[in-house]
């Protein structure tokens, strides 16, 4: 009796540990972090100019739980989330939200496109800017850089998106 015990609970030890890492696997498959500009952050000082942030953005696939990060100096530049419009014409008197205390960490809550862009001097004009879509699918289809994660699973027919929390005054969003 007391060898099948120990083989039961050897098998559920087993089980428990595999349970665990599924749901980590899981997990990490819900959402991705992105740092915004990668190790060159956020800034008006890019190599590659006014399309650094476009090229950086077609690089990767956004979804529904995913986090941008931006790093950036404090009092240098801000994160400023606009329309469309303000996007393309880089007016920055009107944002729709200001972020000024780095990092922000941006939860990338419903599908469509989101508009950013820094609001200092004339750093959107000089392409300090950023457009995201995002798409329903709840982890990356690609993996960002240095990271490995399983493939992402489809959001199940039917089920709806949370829109954002309203937006805290500064720092994480």
């Amino acid at each position: 009796m007391a060898g099948t015990r120990a083989r039961t609970n050897s098998a559920v030890r087993v089980l428990v540990v595999m349970a665990v890492e599924l749901l980590v696997m899981l997990r990490s498959a819900e959402a991705a972090t992105y740092t915004v500009g990668d190790s060159t952050g956020w800034t008006n000082v890019v190599n590659g100019g006014a399309s650094f942030y476009s090229s950086w953005a077609s690089g990767n696939t956004f979804n529904v739980g995913d986090i941008l990060v931006f790093n950036f100096v404090s009092g240098q530049h801000d994160v400023a989330i606009v329309s469309e419009s303000d996007f393309s014409s880089c007016n920055t008197g009107s944002p729709i939200t200001l972020l000024t205390n780095p990092p922000v960490n941006y939860p990338l809550n419903t599908t469509g496109t989101v508009y950013f862009i820094c609001t200092h001097d004339s750093h959107c004009s000089q392409g300090q800017k950023l457009s995201v879509t995002v798409g329903t699918t709840s982890g990356p289809t690609t993996s960002p850089p240095g990271t490995t994660s399983p493939p992402g699973t489809a959001t199940p027919p039917g089920t709806t998106t949370t829109p954002p929390p309203p937006p805290p005054s500064s720092g994480t969003y």
